[in-house]
């Protein structure tokens, strides 16, 4: 039980130091060191979405993308 728990723990400070993006056409996050690449704090809004960058986190909301259709058959 003390090595599963060491394993996590070690696991957990390897991500928070170099840092992990989860993202796929979702919002992404990313935690550690990865984080503050461009800034150490920064917030924007543009075409693409939203963001937040905060010491080691940094946050992106993309907007959705909408098509219309007519309905109509060819």
């Amino acid at each position: 039980m003390k090595m599963l728990s060491k394993s996590l723990i070690a696991g957990a400070l390897f991500v928070f130091f170099t840092g992990c993006a989860v993202t796929n056409k979702l919002p992404s996050v990313t935690v550690g060191g990865g984080a503050n690449k461009d800034a150490v704090l920064d917030a924007h809004l543009n075409k693409d979405g939203v963001g937040l960058t905060l010491p080691l986190v940094d946050v992106s909301v993309p907007f959705p993308d909408v098509t219309v259709e007519d309905g109509k058959k060819k």
